[in-house]
């Protein structure tokens, strides 16, 4: 693998194009059956959509499916992959030439959550961005290991299938989340795993104004499976002779819905909460430095520079590397790839490294002012990937093709549920304008 960035003629590739694993009749055969029966209704695990920019756009649309024989390569994808990230976890705290790739805010690095007694860099739950590809490939377009959105659309799966099954349209056998209550049960799975008994009561966390897309779900699956909820702002937290008081009740085990910006902005109002979960005293999944760093952008730099690779499993790292995309921190580029990337806006993107919802993110072909974007990713280093084209479907409503992308979500590396978003846009983001949809694989 080379070094250098993609040649500009390699790095534009055409949009409009499809991706092989879509199964194409699956959609009109999805509007064929509900046409004659009535859609399942929301329930426990759907997106819920209350606050910020996201708009009705957001609701779930009709499920996708995968072509047969793509469920293993992905399942063996997603495990090495888990592996990898696991891998760049463990290293940082020991190897210089991390800290040369990986950069923080001011205020929060991993240095500072050192000593976390429960699970020390164990990612438990993750959630791979990947963008098919004409040629069958995908490409990983981030890891999302702070507080993964869209696990629950195993229920969705489940809602659908009987409807389609009972109109003659055959559905593969389902994913593991694909079970009542799914979001509670891997959550007190993992707290079970490190905790060694199942918790009476978790909490749900969110800063005051945050978002809380999941958050009634997990209430929901939560309350049906026995366990107690209570809903609160971490920066209300107290450690009260050792123990985690939130909400006017001792937690052991929370669900923490906190984005590494708000992280950032309410640190010095947090130390109780990073105290509470350093000292074990709370349990969260990913604990805080394994969500700072695997949730960090810049970890595909770091899989994609073979200078790396010296750092992980060589089966491993043979597996993942034709889905990632070229990617470096742009701070550590020479002159030379600085200025290919500056002439070649159409090839390339920019990403801050530990942003969400579709914010920082900068598409050379439809920014403004690339020049200046370029300069302000140098000089906070951003990660610069090489653009990777969305692939194309028919839209549910007949209008125009839709770009699609494909979520694959994991527990303690395995994968438990599909989705994909849909958009118009570049960025097909749901705080956009993208829509949901659960898939079948």
């Amino acid at each position: 693998m080379s070094v250098s960035p993609p040649r500009q003629e390699d790095s534009a590739p055409s949009t409009g194009a499809r991706w092989p694993g879509w199964d194409e009749q699956f959609p009109a055969r999805v509007r064929a059956a509900t046409a004659r029966l009535e859609m399942p209704a929301p329930a426990d695990g759907d997106l819920v959509v209350r606050d910020g920019p996201e708009r009705a756009a957001a609701k779930p649309g009709p499920p996708l499916c995968i072509r047969a024989g793509w469920r293993e390569p992905l399942e063996r994808l997603v495990a090495a992959y888990h592996r990898l990230i696991e891998t760049i976890v463990t290293a940082y705290p020991h190897d210089p030439r991390l800290r040369t790739v990986l950069v923080w805010p001011p205020g929060l690095r991993p240095e500072q959550f050192a000593g976390e007694v429960l699970a020390a860099g164990r990612v438990h739950v993750m959630r791979l961005d990947v963008m098919p590809q004409p040629d069958g490939a995908l490409k990983v377009l981030e890891t999302n290991a702070n507080c993964p959105a869209g696990l629950g659309k195993g229920s969705q799966c489940a809602r659908w299938r009987p409807l389609l099954t009972a109109a003659g349209v055959q559905v593969p056998p389902p994913l593991p989340g694909e079970v009542p209550h799914w979001l509670g049960r891997w959550l007190l799975q993992v707290a079970e795993q490190e905790m060694g008994r199942r918790p009476e009561t978790v909490a749900l966390l969110r800063p005051e104004g945050g978002h809380r897309t999941e958050l009634d779900g997990y209430a929901h699956a939560l309350n049906a499976l026995g366990i107690g909820v209570v809903e609160a702002d971490p920066c209300e937290m107290r450690l009260v002779g050792g123990r985690a008081v939130v909400g006017g009740q001792v937690v052991e085990c929370a669900y923490a819905k906190i984005g590494m910006q708000d992280m950032a902005r309410l640190r010095s109002r947090l130390q109780s909460y990073v105290r509470a979960v350093c000292s074990g005293a709370l349990f969260v999944p990913n604990g805080l430095r394994a969500r700072l760093i695997g949730d960090n952008k810049l970890c595909l730099a770091v899989l994609s520079d073979p200078r790396f690779a010296d750092l992980f499993d060589p089966a491993d790292y043979a597996l993942v590397q034709g889905s990632i995309p070229w990617s470096r921190n742009l701070a550590t580029c020479d002159l030379a790839t600085v200025g290919l990337i500056r002439g070649c806006p159409d090839g390339y993107v920019l990403k801050r490294p530990l942003d969400t919802r579709g914010r920082g993110v900068v598409v050379g072909r439809e920014a403004p002012d690339w020049n200046a974007s370029v300069d302000v990713a140098l000089a906070e280093g951003w990660l610069v990937q090489e653009y990777c084209a969305a692939p194309v479907l028919e839209a549910d409503d007949g209008q125009a093709p839709l770009r699609h992308d494909l979520e694959l979500g994991a527990i303690n590396g395995r994968l438990i549920v599909a989705g994909s978003r849909a958009s118009r846009e570049e960025r097909v983001n749901v705080a956009r304008s993208g829509r949901t949809h659960p898939v079948y694989l």
